[in-house]
């Protein structure tokens, strides 16, 4: 696939991503925050557990997007990277706080988030309700990185193909 189609399916993707987060906050907005000490999973009804469910997979499909695709491709887009030269994350990370598309302390406690997502233990009612609220409160901060990446990349990109006509 050509550089001009990958950008353009990432940015489309990056847009998907972010609307579905936003859509599955809609969708509990009268239920969040939770209350932390009545927690209960085992007692909510299924419903509200589907919610719960597509938010947490949206919240953490788009960090984990905006991490291992966007920021590697801006990388390659400004040739901050190359494949002969490639950049750690941490790298990466501190070149996106440059451009003004992260507060790096910002984006390490979203990444907590997402990763706590990751190691789900199912009887740890509190610590699942204090990253969901966790979660619900930082959304709109990740949705905003998303977008702060959406208007880099089509910036750069308009620049480019004005140098190049």
């Amino acid at each position: 696939m050509s550089n001009i189609l990958t950008l353009t399916s990432n940015l489309n993707s990056l847009k998907k991503l972010s609307k579905r987060l936003e859509s599955a906050l809609s969708q509990l907005v009268d239920e969040m925050p939770l209350d932390v000490d009545s927690f209960d999973p085992d007692t909510v009804d299924d419903t509200f557990l589907l919610k719960l469910d597509g938010f947490r997979a949206r919240y953490s499909d788009l960090q984990d997007f905006i991490g291992h695709t966007v920021f590697p491709m801006i990388c390659k887009l400004d040739e901050d990277e190359t494949a002969a030269m490639p950049l750690s994350t941490r790298e990466r990370q501190v070149l996106m706080e440059r451009k003004g598309i992260i507060v790096l302390s910002d984006w390490q406690q979203l990444r907590e988030i997402r990763n706590g997502f990751a190691h789900d233990y199912p009887d740890e009612h509190i610590e699942k309700a204090i990253l969901l609220n966790a979660a619900w409160q930082s959304s709109s901060a990740l949705v905003a990185i998303a977008q702060k990446a959406i208007n880099y990349i089509q910036r750069v990109s308009d620049a480019s193909n004005t140098l190049s006509t």
